[in-house]
């Protein structure tokens, strides 16, 4: 069987082959009883995955269009609705379940693999890229959030202005002061956390079928958010400084984006910050072409070692550069402000997009947060979590040091919450989740940050969720269950060989 891939197409390569499957199905060039290719053959054929024919397979049984067994394999089934000549039906034809016809961008958005990181309540979780409650700052929050309802609770409770609070907005240009950034309130516009600020911009700059640079590994929400604008996500490698600028400026050149995405500080999921010589270089090439840049700058407050390097945005000389901001990842999640930095144009446009969407973000807990940050409380909070977050990210590496099979790496982030960890080749990360589960840790396979889902043998692990002893528990587990992986690996190698030289 010859399945077409598009492998630089915006539609994901399962989606591809249940299109192409379902087009030769109902045309009759697969008649009924037609046994397909086992997933194993096909994956090989057309090098992908196992697990992407799988899902291909599982949807096509979900539209009633084949059947599969267990040991019998996957075959095409007899249409029900067509009679079959000769035969006279007394009673009405079963009807078929309704299949709704998504657009290009849902489709293309559902198609994204889904990861089931459910396990034992007691296991380590190193998947989560938030802070663990024990470091929620909830009762310096909650006063903050009674005085701002004592003195205005009535106005707070209205509408609010759709850029956000004031307030918080004037806190905002205060801080980012500090990071070389001069803006003022008019020019930011308060989001309901990063991805709606990402999805704003983008959706202010680019148009459907536009084209988007983003870094490769990249940070799944960014693509599911540019993909469901029916933008295509294109994968500019990263090196050992950060984002490729030759392919970077060879894109750019053939004018293959309209768009460059980049998280330059603490990137997720590599930890990566980039250098102060590779940005001043990356804005010299966008500059070149006349390509905006959307910086996300989300863990900046998260620095544990080593000195600041200026956001994109303080050396912009252009204007080409749109900064986001967000509290979810110093703060907590739960509070939902981000924020967008950018020309007057570019706020204004992201603000009439922002009302028509979803009106204003919650003006009381804005207002609350201001008042935590003119208390002090933001910055009690960030020293109280950053020696936290110095304490796990050291215990992280040296447990990785330790405990990690021979052959691995991983990378060595002064700031944020994770490290990239990329195990010998012969694993499979997304392959090896369940053992690990069962073992009591889980991680982050690497396939979810490449946009098309390719196999990886790397994994992101957070330091968020686990106290440092338990980083040392889940680490140790992690390298005995690849370990374990490595040699049944070597061990079918060896049978293998033995029975080549045997014949």
């Amino acid at each position: 069987m010859v399945i077409p891939i598009d492998r630089n197409g915006s539609r994901p390569v399962f989606r591809q082959i249940v299109d192409y499957l379902r087009r030769n199905i109902e045309s009759g060039r697969l008649p009924p009883g037609t046994k397909l290719q086992p997933i194993r053959l096909l994956a090989r054929a057309l090098g992908v995955n196992r697990e992407t024919v799988a899902d291909a397979y599982r949807e096509l049984e979900t539209l009633g269009m084949t059947e599969s067994g267990v040991g019998r394999g996957t075959f095409v089934l007899a249409r029900t609705d067509v009679p079959r000549p000769g035969v006279t039906e007394d009673k009405p034809a079963p009807r078929r379940p309704f299949v709704p016809i998504l657009s290009h961008a849902a489709d293309t958005v559902t198609g994204l693999r889904l990861i089931d990181y459910t396990t034992d309540p007691h296991a380590v979780r190193l998947d989560r890229c938030v802070l663990d409650g024990s470091l929620y700052p909830i009762d310096e929050l909650r006063r903050a959030l009674n005085h701002v309802l004592r003195r205005a609770g009535r106005t707070l409770l209205d509408y609010g202005d759709p850029r956000g609070h004031e307030g918080l907005r004037q806190i905002l240009v205060e801080r980012l002061t500090g990071y070389g950034i001069e803006t003022n309130a008019d020019d930011i516009v308060l989001t309901a956390g990063s991805t709606q600020a990402l999805a704003l911009v983008a959706h202010t700059l680019c148009d459907p079928g536009d084209a988007v640079a983003v870094e490769e590994p990249a940070y799944p929400g960014a693509a599911a958010a540019f993909m469901a604008l029916g933008l295509r996500p294109v994968a500019v490698p990263l090196g050992p400084d950060g984002m490729d600028l030759h392919a970077l400026d060879t894109l750019l050149g053939r004018r293959g984006a309209r768009l460059l995405y980049t998280m330059p500080t603490f990137h997720n999921p590599t930890g990566q910050t980039t250098s102060l010589e590779h940005r001043r270089s990356l804005l010299a090439i966008v500059a070149r072409h006349g390509v905006a840049v959307l910086e996300d700058d989300f863990e900046k407050d998260m620095r544990v070692r080593g000195r600041p390097v200026p956001p994109l945005r303080a050396l912009d000389g252009t204007g080409q550069v749109v900064y986001a901001g967000t509290f979810s990842k110093a703060l907590f999640p739960g509070l939902r402000v981000g924020w967008i930095v950018g020309s007057r144009r570019v706020v204004e446009a992201a603000t009439a997009l922002k009302r028509a969407t979803n009106l204003t973000s919650s003006t009381v807990l804005q207002a609350a947060l201001a008042e935590f940050c003119r208390a002090g409380a933001y910055d009690r909070h960030l020293r109280k979590m950053v020696r936290e977050l110095a304490a796990r990210l050291g215990r992280a590496e040296r447990a990785l040091g330790v405990h990690l099979p021979k052959g691995s790496t991983f990378t060595r982030p002064d700031g944020g919450l994770t490290n990239w960890v990329t195990l010998p080749e012969p694993i499979d990360t997304l392959a090896l989740l369940p053992e690990a589960k069962r073992a009591g840790v889980v991680y982050a396979p690497g396939t979810v940050f490449h946009p098309d889902g390719r196999r990886s043998s790397s994994l992101r692990l957070s330091v968020g969720q686990a106290g440092p002893d338990a980083l040392e528990r889940g680490i140790a587990t992690l390298g005995e269950v690849a370990r374990v992986a490595l040699g049944r690996r070597r061990g079918r190698r060896e049978i293998a060989a033995a029975q080549s030289i045997h014949v």
